[in-house]
């Protein structure tokens, strides 16, 4: 499928090395965009996300919101994410740049008014691997971590982040810990864990995190999200977070603010 649609913007997924899914719209929906002023979305892929947070937003209060930052490693991704940004109604509000963000976090570093309050990431999952090659290379370079290890993504989220800030990762369960340890070497810490499972008869492989400079581990929250109640139907949780996004649930549910 080269265009996916949504019920207030379509996403051209043509060259980009990671098409949209399930998990990742998931995540997009459950993001809070309340009050955040600056938005950096790392690894932007088709812009997925960022658009998602763009609709929120004007959704939420359109007034607030000053910029939404995309940062997209690979030129082939970042020109299809413009062109999504561009064919979008929040185009004016969403920039992207083709650019590391490692190098994008070093530029960044002694601008204290070029940090984000709000950033979003789902990162490359794949790091117990050799550096891939194949036809297919924007694939690997968006799934694998040969370009962006984990110590390099915490550090350049400490980098960015404001210190009242918080930060939101879509990752692979099996590296909680690796995470939770890299992210406490740069001064940050998850506030909020939620394993993403297919069922309750499945475990769980993904998850989504918060992380922050502001956090008590005391209070530490853990729960899980239950994508599906039977097969192909979405639990009504689920459904309350997609309810704005999804053209099948289109004036069938009342949009989650």
């Amino acid at each position: 499928m080269s265009t996916f649609k949504l019920q207030k913007f379509s996403v051209k997924q043509t060259v980009s090395g990671m098409k949209v899914c399930s998990d990742s719209l998931l995540f997009g929906a459950f993001i809070p965009v309340a009050n955040a002023k600056r938005i950096l979305d790392i690894g932007a892929g088709t812009g997925l996300l960022s658009l998602m947070q763009a609709q929120k937003c004007s959704e939420i209060s359109p007034t607030i919101v000053e910029s939404i930052t995309a940062v997209e490693i690979t030129q082939e991704g970042a020109e299809e994410a413009a062109e999504n940004f561009y064919a979008s109604s929040w185009h004016s509000l969403l920039n992207i740049v083709h650019q590391d963000i490692q190098s994008f976090a070093d530029k960044s570093l002694v601008k204290s008014n070029e940090k984000y309050d709000l950033i979003i990431c789902n990162p490359p999952f794949f790091s117990q691997h050799s550096p891939t090659s194949s036809d297919n290379n924007l694939r690997h370079i968006a799934r694998h971590t040969d370009c962006l290890t984990y110590k390099d993504l915490c550090a350049s989220i400490a980098k960015l982040l404001t210190k009242e800030g918080v930060a939101y990762l879509l990752l692979p369960v099996a590296i909680k810990q690796e995470i939770i340890l890299s992210f406490a070497d740069v001064g940050l810490g998850v506030s909020e864990i939620i394993d993403i499972s297919e069922s309750e008869h499945h475990a769980a492989k993904v998850m989504m995190i918060k992380v922050s400079f502001c956090f008590n581990e005391e209070n530490k929250i853990s729960n899980t999200m239950y994508k599906f109640s039977s097969h192909d139907c979405h639990t009504h949780q689920v459904k309350q977070y997609l309810s704005p996004f999804l053209l099948r649930y289109k004036k069938t549910i009342k949009s989650r603010k």
